[in-house]
């Protein structure tokens, strides 16, 4: 996954993913809901087949939107790090 910045201001900031589809980004959007900071969390992909997704944070100006994204990534890294963990374990019966 390659992620380029597109646009930046003091709260609002504007991401490609590159190589990442609904999935991902739907994910990435809804905990991004999730923070308090976050006034917008939304994502476009022109085409499902051959757009990638262009991921739009914007935040109340008490953090900048790149802390909040990053944060957020680092959340869902250790959540899919659990979820790994949990069906290793029920699998190895």
């Amino acid at each position: 996954m390659e992620v380029q910045l597109l646009e930046k201001e003091d709260s609002k900031m504007k991401v490609k993913i590159v190589g990442e589809g609904h999935a991902f980004a739907n994910v990435l959007r809804k905990k991004l809901h999730e923070e308090k900071d976050v006034d917008l969390a939304a994502y476009n992909i022109d085409h499902p087949l051959l757009s990638d997704p262009v991921l739009k944070v914007g935040t109340s100006g008490e953090r900048n939107p790149k802390e909040v994204l990053v944060d957020v990534s680092s959340k869902l890294g250790k959540e899919y790090e659990e979820v790994q963990m949990k069906l290793k374990k029920a699998l190895e019966q």
